[in-house]
C-alpha cells in the first residue's frame, strides 16, 4: 500500500544533532498472550534534548520505521508492513520534533506480523503460533532528510511468549470468528442479507461482554478494527443501497461503549489503541480525556496528541510564508 503525500514546507535550517536526543521505545504491555489474542503494540518517539530535532516522517507505516520479529529458535516471522510514501519538495528539511514532544502510535501486531490466512474465517489478519518471540523496532530518523547526518534509533527488544488457548478462550474465539464471518455471508433471511446483522450483533456482544468481563482483550479490537473491517459481502450490499451504511464514529452507542471500555482498560495498551480510534474523528475530545485518564498509556497518548496539536499551531505561526 503506497500513498503519496505532497508537502512543501518552509522551515528554518536544522540545528546540530549534538543537542538533540531522540529516544524510541516500544512495548506490548505484558509478557504472555494466548494464541490469537490481539497483541497491542505501542511505539513512542520522544525528543529528550534541548533543541528541535528534524526527522523523516514518523509513523508505524513510515518506510523509515522497520520492524523485525523472530521466534525463539531464531527463525524470522513474516512482517508485511504497509508503507505510506511521502513526496516532498524543497525547501523541506524534515519534520520538526520539539523538545519534550512525543509521537505515539499503536497497532495490533497481527495486522502485519505472522502467517497470513483467510480473513473470512479468522478474526486477525495473521497468525502467530505458540512460541517465544522477539520484536525489534528501529527508526531511520534522518533517512531522506537533506544534508542530515545519518541517525538510526532503536527501541529495546521486546520479548514475549504466546501460549496455547484454554477451553474458555477457544470458545470465545470461535464465537467471535463466527460473528466476523457474518460480514462475508451471502445468504438472506426473509429477503434481508444476513451480512447486514454483523455490526448490530457485534455491538450487542461488546455490550454483554463488557458487563461480564470489562478487561477482555478483544474489546478494544472489536470497537476499532472490528467496526471498520466488515467484509466484502456487506460492503457490496451497502454500495447497492440494500443496507444502510453505519458510521461507528457518529454512533452514540459506539461512543458510549468506547468510553466505557477505555475507562476499564486505561492501564493497558489496548486502552491506548482505543484512544487512537477516538482521536481520528474526535480530536476535540483529547484534552478532556487526557485529564481524565491521567498517568496511563491512554492518557499519555491523549496528552501527546494535544501537545503536538498546540506545537503545530505555534510552528505554523512562526514559519515564514
Amino acid at each position: 500500500m503506497a500513498v503519496l503525500l505532497f508537502a512543501a514546507v518552509a522551515t528554518p535550517a536544522p540545528k546540530s544533532v549534538t543537542a538533540q536526543a531522540l529516544v524510541l521505545t516500544a512495548g506490548v504491555g505484558k509478557t504472555t498472550f494466548f494464541e490469537d489474542e490481539p497483541i497491542y503494540l505501542l511505539v513512542r518517539l520522544q525528543n529528550v534534548g534541548t533543541d528541535t530535532a528534524w526527522t523523516y516522517f514518523f509513523s508505524l507505516l513510515s518506510p523509515a520505521v522497520t520492524m523485525s520479529l523472530s521466534r525463539g529458535d531464531g527463525k524470522p516471522a513474516d512482517v508485511a508492513k504497509p508503507v505510506v510514501d511521502h513526496l516532498v519538495r524543497p525547501p523541506w528539511r524534515g519534520e520538526p520534533v520539539a523538545p519534550g514532544i512525543k509521537f505515539l502510535q499503536t497497532m495490533v501486531l497481527q495486522d502485519i506480523a505472522g502467517d497470513e490466512w483467510d480473513i473470512r474465517s479468522h478474526l486477525l489478519t495473521h497468525h502467530l503460533p505458540p512460541a517465544q518471540y522477539e520484536l525489534r523496532v528501529t527508526f531511520d530518523a534522518h533517512g531522506g532528510v537533506p544534508g542530515a547526518t545519518p541517525l538510526t534509533v532503536e527501541a529495546a527488544p521486546i520479548v514475549f511468549r504466546i501460549r496455547e488457548r484454554t477451553i474458555a478462550e477457544e470458545n470465545e474465539l470461535r464465537e467471535l470468528e463466527a460473528m466476523r464471518n457474518m460480514g462475508w455471508d451471502t445468504t438472506r433471511v426473509e429477503g434481508t442479507p444476513r451480512a447486514a446483522n454483523y455490526k448490530p450483533v457485534l455491538i450487542r456482544w461488546v455490550e454483554r461482554r463488557w458487563g461480564d468481563q470489562p478487561d477482555d482483550p478483544f474489546l478494544p479490537f472489536l470497537l476499532y478494527n472490528g467496526l471498520y473491517g466488515a467484509g466484502q459481502v456487506l460492503w457490496r450490499h451497502i454500495q447497492a443501497g440494500e443496507v444502510q451504511r453505519f458510521d461507528p464514529d457518529t454512533s452514540e452507542v459506539v461512543s458510549g461503549l468506547r468510553l466505557a471500555v477505555l475507562e476499564s482498560q486505561k492501564l493497558s495498551i489496548g486502552g491506548a489503541y482505543l484512544l487512537q480510534a477516538i482521536s481520528l474523528r474526535h480530536p476535540d475530545q483529547m484534552a478532556v480525556l487526557a485529564e481524565k485518564l491521567g498517568a496511563t498509556p491512554a492518557g499519555e497518548m491523549a496528552r501527546a496528541h494535544v501537545e503536538r496539536l498546540l506545537y503545530g499551531q505555534q510552528f505554523k505561526q512562526q514559519s515564514p510564508h
